[in-house]
């Protein structure tokens, strides 16, 4: 049995190796950048306007109005204009012509006649109202990390510096695989003796949530007989980066996934865990170097389990910077046994900006209608026996939650 922190280390070691792929803007919102984006230019190019209005020269400032030469819109090369004393009605975005250096914004003209009139007394700044060629940044700088995982915005920026496409890690093809003859597919009757699957589907939710899309993920379920968990296993093992079992990992007499995956040449790379919930969580490497997560079959441990070690293998497999999240605990929490402990809680605010968790109460690592009110977990560590208000520890969220 190791530790939590052993755990992760392992989890992230063996994790899925992917490869890349080119992949078009419209499609790159949750993909995660494998080589940085640098800029294709000086940003901006041009000596590029601020505000609607007229350009002129500074050293004209004291004059009262200028005759308007022309009008310098946004698109059009920079007009040449060599005359003496004027203006040029100039927009937003538009280059400024060679020759001028300021720009006065039209709430501050009046024009009439093709005579642009000063506000009196108007204090005329040198170079304002400019954003002046290459400000922002030099040709060839880093502008997106590789590792990031693309937003809006940084698409925006992708897209601004002409690339059609840009390079991310290929996502994984997931197979989630739930096991027991108790489990009743929702929508169909259930005899008392029985159960609706619930795992599976909070797993697939949590990997969606994570970038991996509905096409690469499969769910299937496997009875509780021993040659039928074998023969699935191998062929899944044969056609997919990663599997994630539930159920079947314990000790009970039908829980065969360990002993199979040990026959299929999966090698083990630790089984039990010193945390509590979700104790009894298998971690393994196939012959191709698939990673194979077989999670206890109670809810509650499933989920934790799930967010707390296949998320982690997944963003390093994605290489993605991953955040963590601390929060303060709201009451004090008394653990007395040497393990960790992973805590349901609710987050809120308060007015000092601080983010609170608020412990939430369970029946067990069956109860899983206790996270439903729930925005992740918190984990404390197996040092301290009692965990006081006002502490602080790391916080987990399940995805779309508060963080």
């Amino acid at each position: 049995m190791i530790d939590v922190k052993t755990a992760e280390e392992l989890v992230k070691r063996y994790c899925i190796k992917l490869k890349t792929e080119l992949v078009h803007l419209s499609d790159l919102g949750g993909r995660v950048l494998s080589s940085p984006i640098k800029s294709a230019r000086v940003q901006p190019p041009f000596n590029r306007v601020a505000m609607d209005g007229i350009a002129i020269r500074y050293k004209d400032r004291n004059l009262k109005s200028f005759e308007l030469k022309g009008i310098q819109k946004a698109g059009s090369p920079p007009l040449t204009i060599n005359s003496e004393k004027v203006a040029i009605e100039i927009m937003t975005g538009a280059p400024l012509p060679k020759g001028f250096d300021t720009v006065v914004p039209y709430e501050r003209i009046q024009i009439e006649n093709g005579i642009a009139k000063l506000e009196e007394a108007y204090p005329i700044e040198e170079k304002q109202n400019i954003h002046f060629e290459g400000s922002d940044y030099s040709e060839g700088k880093i502008l997106l990390e590789k590792g990031l995982r693309l937003n809006s915005a940084a698409i925006a920026i992708i897209a601004s510096q002409g690339l059609e496409k840009a390079e991310v890690y290929k996502l994984p093809k997931i197979a989630i695989i739930s096991t027991g003859d108790e489990l009743i597919e929702p929508g169909k009757a259930c005899e008392p003796w029985q159960i609706w699957k619930s795992n599976v589907f909070a797993i697939q939710s949590e990997l969606k949530s994570f970038g991996v899309p509905e096409k690469n993920i499969t769910l299937f379920h496997l009875e509780d007989k021993r040659e039928e968990v074998f023969e699935n296993l191998k062929k899944i093992l044969n056609e997919y980066d990663g599997l994630i079992i539930s159920g079947g990992v314990s000790m009970g007499k039908y829980d065969f996934v360990q002993a199979v995956m040990n026959d299929l040449g999966v090698e083990q790379i630790f089984y039990k865990i010193t945390q509590k919930p979700g104790k009894p969580m298998f971690f393994g490497k196939g012959q191709n170097s698939q990673a194979v997560f077989a999670l206890p079959g109670n809810p509650v441990s499933a989920l934790v389990c799930m967010r707390r070690y296949v998320i982690p293998s997944l963003e390093s497999s994605l290489k993605s910077q991953a955040k963590v999240n601390y929060v303060q605990l709201t009451e004090d929490i008394s653990f007395k046994k040497e393990f960790s402990f992973f805590k349901a809680v609710k987050i809120h605010s308060n007015k000092n900006a601080e983010l609170l968790a608020t412990p939430i109460s369970s029946n067990g690592s069956g109860d899983f209608s206790s996270l439903g009110g729930s925005d992740g977990f918190i984990e404390l560590p197996a040092e301290d026996p009692i965990h006081k208000a006002g502490d602080s520890f790391k916080f987990f969220p399940w995805k779309g939650g508060v963080l």
